[in-house]
This record gives C-alpha cells, sequence and structure tokens, in this order.
C-alpha cells in the first residue's frame, strides 16, 4: 500500500505540476480533497479547484518543471519534500512577467483513502519566490537576495547543481585559480575547494550595492580533510577573509571577481612555512 501512495502523489508533482498533465489531478486528487496552502489561503476543495490552480501558475511558469527529493510514506500518509524550476513569462500575482528563473523547494503531506488524496497541506517559502522574482523589492534589495542566495545554495548547501541556476550562459569568473568561463569554469573551482574542504562555510559579513554591481565581504572557514590540487588533507583548520565583485544582468550573475589571500591558505594548512621574522639589532 505505501508504494502504491508514494506514486500517486509523485504523479500528481511529476505530471500534473511538473508536465502540465492536468487529467492526473482527476486520477490522484478527491473531489472533495482539502487543500492547504498558506500562500494561498483562498483556494477551493476539491480536484477541480487544484487544476485551476495548477493551470494559473502553469501560465506565470510555462517552462515549470518539478522533481521529488524524497518520498516517506506511513499508514494514510505520504510526505513529499520537492523542488520546482520555472521561469516568470507570465503575469503573476496582478504583476507582469520578469522573465526571471525561480527555484522554490516545500514539502506537501498527502492523506489518502481508496486510492485518492483526500487531504493536502503545502509548506514552502512564498517570500523566497517573491524575492527571487524581484517583487516589492528595490532592486539593490533584489541583487544583495540573489547574491546570498548563490553563497547559501551553491557553496553553503553544497549544491553545485543549481549552478546553472544563477550564472549566466557567458558567466566570467576572476579567482586566484585564473579566469574560468561559464557554470563549468565555477563548477571546476567549486569541485576543486570542496573536495579539499568538505565543510567549508562561508558567513557573509558585508554587502554593497550600486547599480548592477554587488561586493560582498565574506569570510571562509572549515578544515582541509581532503587533497587540495597536489597537497595532501592536512587535517587543519582554515579561516580566510575574501572579497567578491558581482556583476548582476537580467536576474543572473554575470561576472565575478573573487579576491582572497592564497598564501594564507598554503600557511593555514602547512604547505609553506610562515615568513621569517627580521629581528631588530639592539646595537
Amino acid at each position: 500500500m505505501y508504494e502504491q501512495n508514494k506514486q500517486i502523489c509523485r504523479k500528481l508533482l511529476e505530471e500534473a505540476w511538473g508536465g502540465g498533465n492536468l487529467k492526473v489531478v482527476n486520477e490522484t486528487v478527491s473531489t472533495k480533497c482539502r487543500l492547504h496552502d498558506p500562500a494561498f489561503p483562498s483556494l477551493g476543495a476539491g480536484a477541480e479547484s487544484l487544476k485551476e490552480h495548477i493551470h494559473r501558475m502553469r501560465e506565470s511558469f510555462p517552462d515549470l518543471s518539478c522533481t521529488c527529493d524524497d518520498v516517506i510514506a506511513e499508514r494514510d500518509e505520504v510526505v513529499v519534500h520537492w523542488t520546482c524550476r520555472g521561469t516568470n513569462r507570465g503575469q503573476f500575482l496582478n504583476n507582469p512577467a520578469t522573465n526571471r528563473s525561480v527555484m522554490i523547494s516545500g514539502t506537501s503531506i498527502h492523506r489518502l483513502e481508496d486510492n485518492k488524496i483526500v487531504e493536502l497541506w503545502v509548506e514552502w517559502n512564498f517570500q523566497a519566490l517573491l524575492e527571487q522574482l524581484g517583487l516589492g523589492m528595490t532592486e539593490t534589495e533584489s541583487h544583495k537576495a540573489l547574491a546570498r542566495r548563490f553563497v547559501d545554495e551553491i557553496w553553503n548547501r553544497k549544491k553545485p547543481d543549481m549552478i546553472t541556476h544563477f550564472v549566466s550562459e557567458d558567466y566570467v569568473r576572476y579567482s586566484p585559480s585564473g579566469i574560468l568561463k561559464g557554470a563549468r569554469g565555477l563548477r571546476q573551482d567549486y569541485d576543486t575547494y570542496v573536495t579539499a574542504i568538505p565543510n567549508c562555510h562561508l558567513q557573509i559579513e558585508e554587502l554593497i550595492c550600486e547599480g548592477d554591481k554587488v561586493m560582498m565581504r565574506y569570510t571562509v572557514t572549515g578544515t582541509q580533510t581532503g587533497k587540495l590540487l597536489d597537497l595532501p588533507a592536512s587535517g587543519k583548520p582554515v579561516n580566510l577573509s575574501a572579497i567578491r565583485m558581482l556583476r548582476i544582468a537580467k536576474g543572473k550573475i554575470a561576472e565575478e571577481t573573487v579576491v582572497w589571500d592564497r598564501l594564507s591558505l598554503m600557511q593555514q594548512i602547512g604547505a609553506i612555512g610562515e615568513p621569517a621574522r627580521v629581528a631588530r639589532s639592539t646595537k
């Protein structure tokens, strides 16, 4: 029973929400299903109401795709953790299309009877969606929010598959590693340093924005438990200050300049010695 219930809920997410096949709603959802979504409190009950809701959302995000990240079930309930991606090409909440790409994760709890979903609770970060669309925010606030999400999702939560969500096709990265281009170039830098310092964490200390540029001052901490280039794991802690300058274009990062002290890193992991101190003569 558990596996069958899981398949029903997965089908609703991936085929109805992600594929736009609204017939699936009738196949999986009861005509009296109670729907609970705090972001849309006026959502009515039943399959037809859910179909209309999905239709409206897909009009706003025509390329909407949904993936099932995890599914667990017990008794008559199924919990699905999901991720949705799309581009705002149509009107959303009476706002014109922004043409921005978004990525939202959430969790849905389904209660089933006789192979149909009879109650559905959804929890997700509606504010994060508004921020990604830049709605209700100034351009400066929107650019800063993008910079924060970029660091948090890619570097702190270790989600390199989301790189293409944040950077443009013509993205260029200037860093101590050299000039790297495109998502592949960023992934190269990511793999180098996260392999060496798997628990690395970037703590943002300051953000300054003017026009299309965002300056970020941050601190990197972690432990070098993996190989760094040709250097073996040292097991030593790392604490580095760094600055990066981002240029934002059409809701994505088009250019990034990263500055940090590579010499300090080499010294902290014991790859090279501390610089000799010159004693002053007391004569």
